[in-house]
């Protein structure tokens, strides 16, 4: 698959498959995403790879309580965090998401961006899942093997969101 393709194809999964991504798999989406673009190449961000359900469901009871699933039962959740008060937080982590959500459909994984984290940035919540102090939640990702063919999204006609001049 050419990289046109897999920008077509992709969609976002919220069904996945128990089945735990190889650990090569999971730090070539990693990488990815610390090989994105940033502003004046500063790399001012960190990923915290969650691993299992149990750790997950951990993460989604401390954000959204009473037992929702944060991450669509997915088996891996990927947390993009940003040095706090840096300039380029929201577009560099925007960039790091998107080429990870790419490299995870160019390698057979499944992807959803999640934003209930960034919601989130108590000092306590930052602790105990291991972002660094002085780093904020920018956005996050769930990853796995989608266990039903997610719907492609439908895209707005090319007449209401191109302009040319």
């Amino acid at each position: 698959m050419n990289t046109y393709e897999c920008i077509m194809s992709r969609h976002s999964t919220r069904s996945y498959k128990e089945d735990m991504p190889s650990d090569d798999l999971i730090d070539r989406v990693v990488d990815a995403g610390r090989f994105a673009p940033s502003g004046m190449n500063r790399q001012n961000w960190h990923f915290t790879v969650v691993k299992g359900r149990d750790k997950i469901k951990e993460i989604s009871s401390y954000v959204l309580g009473n037992g929702a699933d944060i991450a669509y039962n997915a088996p891996v959740f990927i947390m993009v965090s940003y040095k706090e008060n840096t300039s380029y937080a929201i577009e560099d982590t925007s960039c790091a998401l998107t080429n990870m959500m790419q490299a995870a459909s160019s390698l057979g994984l499944s992807s959803v961006w999640i934003n209930a984290i960034n919601k989130s940035d108590k000092a306590s919540f930052m602790q105990r899942f291991s972002v660094p102090e002085g780093f904020r939640v920018y956005g996050s990702l769930a990853l796995g093997y989608e266990k039903e063919r997610g719907k492609m999204r439908d895209v707005k006609p090319r007449e209401e969101t191109v302009s040319v001049y």
